[in-house]
């Protein structure tokens, strides 16, 4: 048995473990199991149906996390509890939060027992309130299985028998398991003749097509065809427990992205703060994915060439206190007009100043399959400015 880690690195990358806890020890009651659950989609992220104590809750399926469970959740269901924490997340935001060990819990017929999870201590949280949902099933639950993510169909299938799905060897890479949270792990390429290529997290719970680290990009810069569409500062992420904070950005367009077999067109990515690069939903979108974790493969079943080709915005928003705010500014002529943390009004004459902050979370975002033509902010000493688009 491998022993409990002392970074996970991912979600909670800074969550120090004095003592010895195996987070990988949950594993399904029985074999040969197979089980096939309908889930929600909202606005990128995955919402399955759990059931704990003969009741049915709601969880996020995030494969760049671990096994995380709600303040009420835990008040409700009062599991052991094992030690206590500071953690951090992927914005190097930092919470207490309870390490518990969950007896029993069951997605679809398939019971699993004594599984460790992150009992958060905040009593109120932009995820779990707008989403609706008491915690997250992260990848330490899954790591022993073979996990196949359906999001056209909107099925999940969980078993320990390969021959249950229907896996194409030709559509497969290998896949590395990574650390005691069972961090899912491809090797995609970034140019057509593969020979730059990122290490990258399969991350349900990151929106977005690509991340690349800032890390990641210095080093692969000079031999990538990178063509860099705007640098600016500001912050755009928002992670379990908050923003990221303001930092230097590069937004690039990557003329061909490598996926297993599939080749991905015009795929346009922003550096992250983040030690890991990353793939999410939208890639998650194109197809049939399977995580094979037991013999540590990768499947996916979708189109062979995809042109993600699109409109490239002048400012990205974000949400701060509550309130729609801009994020980042890539244009360089609104630098001067527009900043980081000014809060936006209207856009193209609609009024967002008091509008729900669960629908911006959980809604595509205001800017999405519009025209921009002029939006009015509010600036951190309280003045309004219109700025023609």
């Amino acid at each position: 048995m491998r022993k409990a880690i002392a970074y996970l690195l991912l979600l909670f990358p800074g969550m120090l473990i004095s003592q010895t806890i195996d987070f990988s020890r949950g594993k399904a009651r029985d074999k040969d199991y197979f089980t096939e659950v309908k889930f929600e989609y909202i606005n990128g992220k995955i919402i399955i149906p759990v059931t704990i104590q003969n009741k049915e809750y709601k969880f996020l399926l995030d494969t760049g996390a671990t096994n995380c469970i709600t303040k009420e959740l835990k008040a409700s269901l009062n599991p052991q509890l094992l030690q206590r924490v500071q953690v951090t997340d992927a914005n190097n935001n930092a919470s207490f939060m309870d390490i518990v060990s969950v007896d029993e819990l069951s997605i679809g017929n398939v019971v699993f027992q004594n599984t460790i999870a992150l009992a958060s201590s905040e009593a109120r949280n932009l995820i779990f309130d707008c989403f609706k949902i008491d915690g997250f099933i992260g990848s330490n639950l899954l790591m022993h299985s073979i996990v196949q993510i359906d999001i056209p169909n909107r099925i999940l299938r969980i078993t320990d028998q390969g021959d249950k799905l229907k896996l194409s060897k030709k559509n497969s890479v290998k896949m590395g398991v990574m650390d005691e949270q069972g961090s899912p792990y491809i090797t995609i390429s970034l140019n057509e003749k593969g020979t730059t290529t990122d290490k990258v997290l399969l991350d349900t719970g990151m929106n977005g097509f690509y991340d690349i680290s800032g890390r990641n990009y210095q080093l692969l810069k000079s031999e990538a065809s990178f063509i860099i569409s705007g640098r600016s500062t500001g912050s755009k992420d928002i992670g379990l427990f908050g923003n990221s904070k303001s930092n230097e950005q590069v937004r690039i367009k990557i003329p061909s992205v490598t996926i297993s077999t599939s080749r991905f067109l015009n795929v346009t990515t922003v550096t992250t703060n983040d030690n890991n690069s990353k793939v999410g939903s939208e890639f998650f979108e194109k197809g049939v994915v399977t995580l094979d974790f037991i013999k540590q493969k990768f499947y996916f079943d979708g189109a062979e060439s995809i042109d993600l080709d699109k409109t490239q915005r002048s400012f990205i928003p974000t949400i701060i206190n509550d309130k729609i705010c801009v994020g980042i500014v890539w244009d360089d002529q609104l630098k001067d007009k527009i900043f980081t943390g000014d809060q936006i009004i209207e856009v193209n004459g609609i009024n967002f100043e008091n509008y729900d902050i669960c629908q911006l979370v959980t809604n595509p975002s205001i800017l999405k399959d519009i025209e921009l033509k002029e939006i009015v902010v509010k600036s951190k000493d309280g003045l309004l400015k219109k700025v023609n688009l």
